[in-house]
């Protein structure tokens, strides 16, 4: 088992809170946090589905103490992005690519002076980085446990407990509340009732987003997006996992990419599962082991 170490102690209190506008006037709610004057790099993280950026806060203040100033933010609808009672948002998921990491790439380029962004993907942060118009200002992309969500190529059992919830449990909670009640079924925060609905689409596809990727680019595939891609998945994440990994990147043809099983057995006796990663338990050992991957 790898064991490596660093004594460097992340101080939380560097993340300063940053309003971050789209295109189409809705707020975006953001923490940015850097040690000094100089920096080895400028980091976004992009949430998980369900996923608040407060979670990445331990991770972000690891970079930040070795060099980088790090940008967390949260999707329309969750967290400090949800503008009014969740309910009443009409906010869909795949707006958090077209217009939410658009907007922080150019507000963060514009306002910032960022360049050469490092963009850390978990999950549906990464599979939607596809729709970045300003690709040129970032370096390269991290897709962490990023993966076709179809919940046929999941292992038994867990299939058939994802079918479950999509077919029949979370439908009647979207119903009886009036959004995703993400907490009610143990998948994170509750989301709006469009953004679940229009992800429990994709997922209930073999093919994914690739219908609505046709409706927005008029072509199956993001063959625009040409930033060099490290897929990263871990060896027991049942939704990243070895048939769904690949079939995200074949959604990226023309950018330079690799994938990264990263065999947690050797690196630690915990589980990460699909957002395990960045919790501060794993800081002395697949968290070194992320920014190696990072810093490649």
């Amino acid at each position: 088992m790898h064991k490596l170490t660093l004594s460097i102690k992340p101080n939380l209190n560097q993340m300063k809170k940053l309003t971050i506008p789209a295109s189409d006037g809705y707020n975006l709610g953001a923490l940015i946090g850097q040690s000094g004057e100089t920096t080895l790099g400028y980091v976004v993280i992009s949430p998980a589905t369900a996923v608040k950026k407060e979670f990445y806060i331990p991770y972000a203040g690891f970079l930040i103490c070795h060099g980088y100033i790090v940008v967390l933010f949260d999707y329309r609808g969750v967290g400090e992005s949800l503008s009014g009672e969740l309910s009443n948002s009409d906010a869909y998921i795949h707006e958090w690519g077209t217009l939410d990491m658009n907007a922080v790439v150019n507000f963060l380029v514009h306002k910032k002076g960022f360049k050469e962004i490092i963009w850390i993907g978990h999950s549906i942060g990464a599979q939607l980085t596809g729709f970045i118009k300003n690709t040129k200002h970032v370096k390269k992309v991290i897709a962490i446990n990023a993966a076709v969500g179809y919940w046929g190529y999941f292992p038994f059992p867990k299939k058939w407990l994802i079918w479950s919830l999509w077919y029949l449990i979370s439908p009647a909670l979207v119903w009886l509340y009036g959004y995703g009640t993400m907490k009610i079924v143990g998948w994170g925060e509750n989301l709006p009732k469009h953004v679940f609905m229009e992800w429990r689409d994709w997922c209930l596809r073999k093919t994914y987003y690739m219908d609505f990727i046709r409706k927005e680019l008029k072509t199956d595939k993001f063959y625009q997006f040409l930033v060099p891609i490290t897929f990263v998945y871990t060896s027991d994440d049942y939704i990243a996992n070895d048939k769904t990994a690949p079939l995200m990147l074949e959604f990226f043809p023309n950018a330079p990419a690799q994938i990264l099983k990263l065999d947690v057995e050797q690196y630690t006796l915990h589980k990460p599962g699909h957002i395990g990663i960045f919790r501060k338990k794993f800081e002395h050992d697949l968290w070194i082991a992320l920014k190696q991957i990072i810093e490649a």
